[in-house]
């Protein structure tokens, strides 16, 4: 029996945090002994220790909630930008229309960005700003879209200073790992325990432990695909 796989990276770092304090727990329940992960489960503690300290510090930082506010306005005008495509499309005018239409495959293309992880958000609406400005010039003058795509250039660039002033917060503090370094030490933990509990679940098949493990386990992980399923409008156009 296998161990559904998850994509750890597109969890955002408390929902991460919430996916391996809910598996620690199963784990202990079950007992690392019986699991035959007593080694690999005592390094994936303490590096569950460390992110549970670095998240705390992330949680104090002053930056923290400008962090928020500005990822919140970016996400309010890229969505205002596809509402206001969408609206156009039912336009009087035909020219308008059109040009509401074409830039509908532009934002289909791109899709609903305000889920993605902070960084790849970054890149994407940068991206997203490039193209439309450069491929779809007469588009967005057409329909008026200047003042929204600079709002959203600006919300953009004063998020990333954000992001940028809190990692300066951070290394001036504690010489320690960052983060996303312990999210991928942890990572790699987790998945070689995941490897060595399915190896040991083939060598003992059908034992009723290891089964009832990998199923709560699979359970938990179809409830994170799920939720990053709908967080991200997976297969849906971003205006439905």
């Amino acid at each position: 029996m296998k161990v559904k796989r998850l994509k750890l990276k597109n969890l955002r770092n408390e929902e991460w945090f919430q996916f391996f304090t809910e598996f620690k727990t199963f784990v202990e329940q079950t007992s690392p002994g019986v699991l035959d992960i007593v080694e690999l489960f005592s390094v994936f503690v303490v590096l569950y220790g460390k992110a549970d300290k670095l998240l705390e510090v992330i949680r104090k930082s002053n930056f923290t909630a400008l962090i928020v506010e500005k990822d919140r306005l970016r996400d309010n005008t890229y969505m205002g930008i596809a509402e206001t495509v969408n609206a156009f499309k039912r336009h009087y005018d035909p020219a308008k229309r059109t040009a509401a239409e074409r830039l509908s495959v532009l934002i289909d293309h791109y899709g609903n960005v305000a889920d993605k992880p902070y960084n790849e958000e970054t890149a994407t609406i940068y991206n997203f700003s490039q193209d439309i400005r450069s491929k779809y010039a007469h588009e967005i003058t057409v329909l008026d879209l200047n003042g929204w795509i600079d709002e959203l250039d600006r919300y953009n660039t004063e998020f990333e200073n954000a992001i940028l002033d809190r990692n300066k917060e951070y290394a001036a503090g504690d010489d320690e790992m960052s983060l996303f370094d312990v999210r991928k030490k942890t990572d790699r933990v987790y998945l070689d325990i995941v490897e060595r509990i399915e190896a040991f679940a083939l060598i003992r098949n059908g034992d009723a432990v290891l089964t009832g493990f990998i199923k709560n386990l699979n359970a938990n992980i179809d409830r994170y695909i799920s939720s990053i399923n709908r967080r991200t409008g997976k297969g849906k156009r971003i205006q439905e």
